[in-house]
């Protein structure tokens, strides 16, 4: 239920579904978002704002959030949602993951900032960003795990701690496992990787650019990581064992520990699968990404690399085709796949734009492949073709 409350009836754990104002008013990319912490709820009642619309299915109510609120919510104005389009729906997802993900990096930037000058980590913040991921993978599972490719080089580091953390947190949805597990594998993605903050500018991606560590180097980076949380005593024990392992492999080829099997812990078999894949379809200035289809392809033809069972729920998770990827279609057509049909894995939506007969752009257009009226389909293949490296030019995922 949409609700109107005035901005001093807000609490934490309450879910703002519209602001009543301007961003000059209020300061807030986000016009949907979840009331996670203090510093949110502390910046809304500091803004100019008089109400908000809040959502009672996804957050708190008045009467949840606060007993002395009960008589005040009685008389709130309810309101009907407004009716949007599909594509309306699917564009709002992917800009409040946009948000979610700046927000994150930077606050992931901070965090680790704090750390390397002898700062303690803010479990409370951590948990609050993993809750923001949650909610916007409930609402399209496609586009945190989508956009959060995207990465400049002077904040490769955070940006991936952030990818790694809505992969987890999807992962672990599709794996059915309890909340609790799910807000665990969401945070360890965020730290798994805080070891490197110890490494060369050039690693960490605070000279401007990034360029391939020793591997010395990196082999070094999960017992540095390990150290620093080992060093809080907050840190729950599940996430240092993240950061320890989680370039351990099933066949005891991984480090830096050598372990083999299900002497893995869980949520490392499922950070191995989450940190690979998202360095592999990464673009980084040594080399381009692998097409998102194409990286999956080759982690399935992986021998002993990584849990067959957890990869199996990464592919349901992520979609035969993710989205992102490029496919052949049967009418000598490429598209961009942009969403996913959860029913028919084998039949996403996508944007059309090049013709392979002819070899030049054309006009894009939205394709449903589920639709038997479409006119077209995937193409069959016997192995993704890794159009990330063929030069071709690929059109935004969303615009």
């Amino acid at each position: 239920m949409i609700k109107k409350v005035p901005i001093a009836q807000l609490r934490t754990g309450m879910y703002i579904q519209d602001l009543g104002g301007s961003f000059l008013t209020h300061g807030f990319w986000r016009s949907r978002f979840l009331v996670s912490n203090d510093r949110k709820l502390r910046k809304l009642h500091e803004s100019n704002l008089e109400w908000v619309l809040i959502d009672t299915k996804r957050g708190l109510d008045t009467a949840d959030a606060d007993p002395a609120a009960q008589a005040a919510a009685a008389t709130a104005v309810q309101i009907s949602a407004p009716v949007v389009s599909a594509a309306e729906a699917e564009k709002q997802s992917f800009d409040d993951a946009r948000e979610i993900i700046d927000e994150s990096r930077e606050q992931v930037q901070q965090l680790f900032g704090d750390v390397d000058v002898g700062g303690r980590i803010d479990l409370t913040q951590l948990q609050g960003l993993v809750q923001e991921m949650s909610d916007s993978i409930d609402g399209h599972p496609d586009a945190l795990t989508s956009l959060s490719r995207l990465k400049k080089a002077d904040q490769y580091l955070y940006a991936h701690s952030v990818a790694v953390a809505a992969l987890m947190t999807s992962l672990a949805r599709a794996m059915r496992l309890s909340e609790a597990h799910v807000r665990m594998a969401g945070m360890a993605g965020l730290l798994h990787d805080i070891g490197k903050i110890r490494d060369p500018a050039e690693m960490a991606g605070k000279a401007g650019r990034i360029i391939q560590a020793p591997q010395e180097i990196l082999h070094r980076h999960p017992e540095a990581g390990a150290a620093v949380l080992r060093a809080d005593p907050s840190v729950p024990p599940e996430v240092i064992e993240v950061c320890l392992h989680h370039h351990e492999r099933m066949d005891g080829t991984g480090f830096p520990d050598k372990l083999a099997g299900k002497q893995i812990g869980l949520l490392s078999r499922m950070a191995a699968i989450c940190n690979f894949y998202d360095e592999m379809t990464s673009s980084q200035p040594y080399r381009k990404g692998w097409d998102p289809a194409f990286a999956l392809y080759k982690m399935l033809k992986s021998e002993g690399q990584f849990d067959m069972d957890v990869l199996g729920a990464f592919v349901r998770a992520m979609g035969r085709y993710p989205v992102g990827s490029i496919i052949s279609l049967i009418n000598s057509e490429l598209g961009l796949v942009v969403a996913q049909n959860p029913d028919l894995p084998e039949q996403p939506i996508v944007k059309v734009f090049y013709s392979i007969r002819w070899a030049h752009a054309i006009p894009e257009r939205r394709v449903d492949l589920s639709d038997p009226d479409c006119g077209s389909g995937v193409l069959p293949v016997r192995a993704p073709v890794d159009w990330a490296q063929s030069g071709l030019p690929v059109p935004p995922i969303m615009g």
